[in-house]
């Protein structure tokens, strides 16, 4: 996602609905419960990389300012000050993640969950609203399924076809008579 975009998650009744603005122009996504087929939280290390960063400039400003008087003491320490109140925000945000909704067609980034906290908030909410459209197992269930569900039918590398390709199946060749306007 570019910097000055922002994103937005909405729920609706059987739906969620991410609404991705650039200022001039929306992307409206809409995923329904019923056809989520799981949500995928990934940890990031965004937020120490943040750290790391608020942290050298603090130093970096805030450390001189011991060693100077007046004026320039003043505006280094404010400067240094301004990001360290970075740096603890970033802090008291917590940890940062990735969160992404799958479906049968797609895989697709929830922008706007981006931090731990706010994604265990996120599917505590909506675990129950896709249970109650989809169902739910218990894991007792989920284990037996899978220890009576048949073998994989797909053939092993060794005995897939060898296609060779016919004349039909190539792409045409483009030439300034036939090329496309745009």
């Amino acid at each position: 996602m570019a910097a000055l975009q922002h994103a937005r998650l909405y729920q609706g009744p059987d739906h969620l609905l991410q609404v991705v603005s650039t200022g001039y122009s929306e992307v409206y996504k809409r995923f329904y419960f019923r056809d989520i087929q799981a949500i995928i939280i990934q940890k990031t290390h965004w937020g120490k990389i943040w750290n790391g960063i608020w942290a050298f400039f603090t130093a970096m400003f805030g450390l001189p300012a011991f060693d100077m008087s007046g004026g320039q003491a003043i505006a280094m320490g404010s400067v240094g000050a301004c990001f360290g109140l970075f740096l603890i925000g970033n802090i008291v945000l917590g940890p940062t993640c990735a969160c992404f909704v799958r479906t049968a067609v797609q895989t697709e980034r929830l922008s706007p969950v981006t931090r731990s906290r706010t994604a265990r908030r996120f599917l505590k909410r909506i675990r129950l609203l896709i249970d109650s459209l989809q169902g739910s197992l218990s894991r007792e269930d989920l284990l037996l399924r899978l220890r009576t569900a048949p073998a994989s039918t797909a053939p092993a590398p060794n005995e897939l076809p060898i296609v060779t390709p016919q004349a039909g199946d190539l792409p045409p060749v483009i030439t300034p008579e036939n090329r496309p306007i745009a």
